[in-house]
């Protein structure tokens, strides 16, 4: 179907934009797996979709806007990896991992001495790309809540408070609004992945 998953990388963000929002994620690892596939569409001639349809478990279901939503399964597969599909997905090498946190267990601490920006709203917004990986590696989920970014952001005293919201809401392309917190996007995981390795390398 597609020859090229990179020139075809912009359709699938845009696609799985259209995925419910705990659901976006996963929609475009799911995507991206269908890309780099495309044969997978043609083995089953006999079905208009190109999708075996004659088993019940393999029966796509079309929801939202006509697309596929992943079943409670295939979430749950996908849950509990995310972290380590990240770090394999982007190449971080874990010494730059440990370089920049310390993890214990299903916790974590951003530990780097010089985030290596001038401003406070680039300090904040690269502490909130690495509160979302951090999250991530620890919570398999990368959202993170307002509160632990006002902390970390105090720790390197980059703590706007009249512009704290402000410095977020610019940043669209790389953070939702969650709750009391944000969600990394997929473009956000990008640039907090090149963080890390600009971090990891700087110490």
């Amino acid at each position: 179907m597609f020859e090229n998953v990179s020139e075809h990388l912009d359709e699938a963000v845009r696609l799985a934009e259209r995925c419910p929002e705990k659901y976006k994620v996963p929609c475009f690892e799911a995507l991206i797996r269908v890309l780099a596939e495309p044969d997978s569409f043609q083995r089953q001639s006999g079905s208009a979709s190109g999708l075996p349809l004659d088993r019940p478990s393999e029966t796509p279901l079309f929801t939202r806007n006509g697309f596929h939503e992943p079943t409670d399964s295939t979430v749950s597969q996908q849950q509990g990896h995310r972290g380590p599909i990240f770090l394999d997905q982007y190449q971080i090498p874990s010494l730059s991992i440990s370089r920049v946190y310390h993890l214990n267990g299903e916790s974590y601490r951003i530990i780097v001495k010089d985030l290596n920006e001038r401003t406070i709203s680039k300090k904040q917004v690269k502490l909130a790309l690495l509160l979302g990986v951090g999250e991530l590696l620890t919570e398999d989920s990368p959202v993170f809540s307002k509160d632990r970014l006002i902390e970390v952001c105090r720790e390197y005293s980059a703590y706007d408070a009249p512009n704290f919201a402000s410095h977020m809401k610019k940043q669209r392309d790389m953070f939702i609004a969650q709750g009391n917190g944000w969600s990394l996007t997929v473009p956000g995981q990008q640039r907090a992945a090149e963080a890390i390795k600009e971090l990891g390398i700087l110490m």
